[in-house]
């Protein structure tokens, strides 16, 4: 058991921070990226993540800091965090094409605005797909037990919401009226429970 959460740690310290630095770079510069062609825009996009997850992984171990143990409720918890991450996952995948799911929309000249989605999921909440990211990290987080997933945990939700807000705006921007009145109507993260 070890082993697998070592292993499921690396690749959390590894693979998440360039996964958020991906859509930081993304959402700020929309525009120039529209400018650029998409293959080279996901080249050159690809060569800084390779980049990026290689020092991270060179530097692997004192990131992945102390092991706090095999802790049983912990992975009990963690893995109804994860399902629930790959249930919402799921349902998000429904709605998006792998050209939307990939930011297609948001970088190319001929994909550009791309479609307001407002249905399955998207008729619930506006970002299924950060909810999704929070609860996989913090259950993963859980299952592996180390002290640098935590601080991956951490570091990930303070990055993820200047990415909700340079989204939200890029959204605004290319939708307009249509998208500020789908954000009035509905939560950015959790579903509204209401009484009938």
């Amino acid at each position: 058991m070890d082993t697998a959460r070592r292993v499921l740690g690396i690749l959390l310290v590894v693979g998440m921070p360039p996964a958020i630095a991906f859509w930081l770079v993304i959402h700020p510069f929309v525009r120039c990226w529209r400018r650029v062609d998409v293959r080279v825009t996901y080249a050159l996009l690809a060569v800084f993540m390779t980049g990026l997850g290689v020092l991270l992984f060179v530097v692997r171990k004192p990131l992945l800091g102390r092991n706090l143990g095999t802790n049983w409720l912990l992975i009990g918890i963690g893995g109804v965090l994860y399902l629930m991450s790959a249930a919402v996952s799921l349902l998000c995948r429904r709605q998006l094409s792998l050209r939307i799911f990939a930011g297609v929309p948001e970088v190319s000249r001929t994909a550009f605005p791309g479609q307001l989605l407002q249905a399955g999921i998207y008729g619930v909440i506006r970002h299924p797909r950060y909810l999704s990211v929070i609860l996989g990290t913090i259950g993963m987080a859980l299952i592996v037990d180390y002290l640098g997933a935590y601080v991956v945990v951490v570091v990930s939700l303070i990055g993820l919401w200047p990415l909700i807000i340079l989204e939200e705006r890029e959204l605004a921007s290319r939708f307009g009226p249509a998208y500020t009145a789908y954000r009035s109507r509905l939560p950015a993260l959790m579903p509204r429970f209401r009484r009938r």
